[in-house]
């Protein structure tokens, strides 16, 4: 039995069309997105901190998140899939972890110097991993 391969055809005119639509309705909703990201590229290299956060046809500008949901700042709500830097274990602001954050910040956050809790940390990490 021969292998038979089917010949796709693809419109690249079409594929264009739709892709600069869709940019559009992207951006149409994101507006101050865009404008924070515009303000940014003034001072910042590609108006982002991370290369990776400058994908087209724009980044997103997040304001806030709760469980596994963020939000950006044009109120635009999303299923947060990323889920970088612990939050895939506790979710976005978890009331325990706002406590205890909270806490240490209003004791001071960065002294450059050993603290008792470098120790804790550690051990916790020790026993996890």
């Amino acid at each position: 039995m021969a292998n038979k391969t089917a010949t796709v055809v693809v419109d690249a005119e079409k594929v264009q069309s739709l892709t600069a639509r869709e940019e559009e309705r992207f951006r149409a909703s994101r507006r101050k997105s865009d404008e924070l990201w515009r303000k940014a590229r003034a001072s910042s290299p590609r108006g982002v901190p991370s290369s990776f956060q400058d994908s087209p046809p724009q980044p997103i500008f997040i304001e806030y998140g709760r469980g596994s949901r963020i939000w950006d700042v044009d109120g635009n709500e999303y299923v947060d899939f990323h889920n970088g830097f612990g939050v895939m274990v506790v979710g976005h602001a978890h009331p325990l972890i706002v406590d205890a954050v909270s806490k240490r910040v209003a004791r001071g956050s960065h002294f450059a110097q050993p603290v008792a809790d470098d120790a804790i940390v550690a051990e916790e990490l020790a026993k996890r991993f």
